[in-house]
C-alpha cells in the first residue's frame, strides 16, 4: 500500500483560444476570456483497496471572468498518467456547480500506475456561472412573507419553466403525519432491495434508520423558516437566498433539501419587505473555456 500523500503544485494550464464546446443547455455557452487553471492540493491514494483508492486534484481558477463568477464546474474529457493509463472515473463525476474558490472544486480520478510519477495530461472544459451577463439569470420575488400558502406568479420564472410555492410552517407541520406515512410506505416497498444491496439485515436496518432520521429532520421547522415547494425539472436553479429591500443578503442559520422541498432556516423573523432571490442557470450566464494541464507531478 502506498501511503496518503499531499502536495501543493503550482502547475498552470494552457487555455486555448475561444473554442466553444457543447454544453448541457443545448446551444453552446459563450467563450470565457483569460481563464487560467492550476493544480492545487493533490491527494494520491494509490492502494490495492477497493473503497479508498484514487487520486484527487484540487483546481484553482483565476482570470477576469472568474472574478465575476458566482460558481464553476469542470467537465472532464481526458486524464492519463505518464504510462498511458486512463484515469477517467468509471462513473460519471459530479458536474454540479461549486462556489468559485471552494475546496470542493476537485477532480476525482482513478489510481495512477504504481510507478507513475506524473499525470501526463488532464483536459476538459471549465464552465463559469456569471449571472451579471444575463438579466434573466437573477429573479427576485418582492415581499416574500405575503405570499405564504399559494403559488408565486412570476413571468420570469414561468419563462424558465419553473414553478414555486411558499408553504407556511403551520401548514407544513400539519401535513407532517401524511408525509411520514407516505415515506414509510415507500421505504417498505424498497426494503428487500436495500437488504440485498447491504448484504445483511442488520446493515440494511441501520441504513434505513439513517435515511428515516434524515427525513425526520425535514419536519424540524421553526416559525421564522421559509419552506419552498419547487418545480424545476431542467434544474436551472443554482441558488436561492433572501435579501433585504436594498439587496443586502440575509444570512440563514442553515438549509435542508429533499425532493422538491427546500427549507431556509432563520434564527430571527424576516423583515416585512424581505425578497426572495433566485440565481438561474441560463445560456447567456454560462461562459466556457477548454483547458489542458500537462505533466502534473504526483507526490
Amino acid at each position: 500500500m502506498r501511503g496518503l500523500c499531499m502536495a501543493r503544485v503550482p502547475r498552470v494550464l494552457t487555455v486555448f483560444p475561444s473554442v466553444v464546446l457543447a454544453a448541457v443547455l443545448g446551444p453552446s455557452p459563450l467563450a470565457a476570456q483569460g481563464v487560467r487553471v492550476s493544480a492545487g492540493t493533490i491527494e494520491d491514494r494509490r492502494t490495492t483497496g477497493k473503497f479508498f483508492a484514487g487520486l484527487e486534484i484540487e483546481l484553482k481558477l483565476t482570470g477576469d471572468d472568474v472574478a465575476d463568477a458566482k460558481s464553476a464546474r469542470i467537465l472532464l474529457k481526458k486524464a492519463v498518467d505518464e504510462t498511458g493509463r486512463d484515469l477517467l472515473p468509471e462513473r460519471k463525476p459530479d458536474e454540479d456547480f461549486k462556489s468559485v474558490g471552494s475546496s470542493e472544486l476537485k477532480l476525482a480520478l482513478k489510481n495512477p500506475a504504481r510507478g507513475a510519477a506524473a499525470v501526463k495530461e488532464i483536459a476538459g472544459e471549465v464552465q463559469l456561472y456569471v449571472p451579471t451577463r444575463d438579466p434573466a439569470a437573477v429573479v427576485t420575488i418582492d415581499r416574500v412573507l405575503t405570499r405564504m400558502d399559494k403559488a408565486i406568479e412570476s413571468p420570469a420564472l414561468r419563462a424558465q419553466k419553473i414553478t414555486l410555492s411558499l408553504v407556511s410552517p403551520k401548514v407544513y407541520l400539519a401535513e407532517a403525519k401524511k408525509r411520514d406515512a407516505e415515506f414509510d410506505k415507500e421505504m417498505e416497498k424498497h426494503k428487500e432491495e436495500m437488504k440485498k444491496e447491504a448484504g445483511d439485515d442488520k446493515t440494511a436496518e441501520a441504513l434505513m434508520a439513517l435515511v428515516k432520521g434524515f427525513a425526520g429532520m425535514m419536519n424540524d421547522v421553526g416559525e421564522n423558516d421559509l419552506i419552498l415547494q419547487i418545480g424545476d425539472e431542467q434544474k436551472k436553479i443554482l441558488d436561492i437566498g433572501v435579501v433585504r429591500a436594498n439587496g443586502e443578503a440575509i444570512d440563514t442559520s442553515g438549509s435542508m433539501s429533499t425532493g422538491s422541498v427546500k427549507i431556509l432556516k432563520f434564527s430571527q423573523k424576516l423583515p416585512a419587505d424581505a425578497k426572495l432571490k433566485l440565481l438561474l442557470h441560463t445560456r447567456k450566464s454560462i461562459v466556457s473555456s477548454p483547458f489542458t494541464l500537462a505533466n502534473v507531478p504526483l507526490p
